[in-house]
């Protein structure tokens, strides 16, 4: 319930966002395995209102590694939000936006962030 909660959240406030991660992994594969969190890959500059509107809801928000990666927390659930890679090489931008897949998880329909992302999701 966490995780749909956070996703119409950020979509009630106008955040663009890609999800990655195993729910991705899912929609591409149809394998499913459990998760301790939810990736939400995002540009930088629509990082602070992702964090407005999730603290906004009761989320503890962080940005432990301010070049790549914030975080919201709810109670033992938690969400990445990822704007680069973590090198600092390879920030989410418009093209991984323009080669995005619609998709459908937990009931809410996002935006998949596209295949060629998520090699570097795995590698990055």
């Amino acid at each position: 319930a966490f995780y749909r909660s956070a996703l119409t959240i950020m979509q009630g406030a106008g955040v663009p966002f890609l999800l990655g991660g195993t729910f991705a992994f899912s929609c591409y594969t149809g394998i499913e395995r459990d998760t301790k969190d939810i990736d939400v890959f995002l540009r930088e500059r629509d990082l602070q209102a992702a964090l407005d509107a999730l603290a906004a809801a009761g989320c503890r928000t962080e940005l432990p590694f301010p070049h790549w990666l914030a975080k919201a927390h709810c109670g033992d659930y938690f969400i990445d939000l990822i704007f680069n890679s973590g090198n600092g090489l390879t920030p989410v931008d418009d093209a991984w936006f323009d080669h995005a897949v619609d998709g459908e998880v937990l009931g809410v329909p996002v935006r998949l962030m596209p295949g060629e992302a998520r090699a570097y999701e795995t590698l990055g």
